[in-house]
């Protein structure tokens, strides 16, 4: 499997959805070096609370519809279900997509 680098965007399968969608990876990379799941946030594309709205820039993020980081289902998921990296996250979008993590988590600072 490729390198799997914090603020990747793959395509992944879940179980509860029959085709791929998209998610941002969030853990930090040793964490992705060294274990067999990752953190990622689902994409989605419906605004709502805690969604970080991601760019509108195909060429880099690799999603073709306006789309939001959807923070309130931050999860594990197995490597084995990301099937190709599509993207990455711009450095400008960090910033909110951790203030609402932080928001989703309890952490206060």
């Amino acid at each position: 499997m490729a390198d799997i680098t914090r603020g990747d965007i793959w395509t992944v399968t879940l179980e509860h959805h029959p085709k791929p969608r998209p998610a941002l990876v969030v853990s930090i990379d040793p964490i992705n070096d060294l274990l067999p799941d990752v953190l990622v946030i689902p994409i989605t594309s419906v605004a709502g609370p805690l969604r970080v709205p991601i760019p509108n820039m195909a060429a880099q993020t690799g999603l073709n519809v306006p789309s939001h980081a959807k923070c309130e289902s931050v999860g594990p998921i197995h490597k084995s279900r990301l099937k190709q990296r599509i993207g990455s996250l711009p450095s400008e979008t960090w910033p909110a997509v951790e203030t609402e993590l932080k928001r989703v988590l309890g952490i206060r600072g």
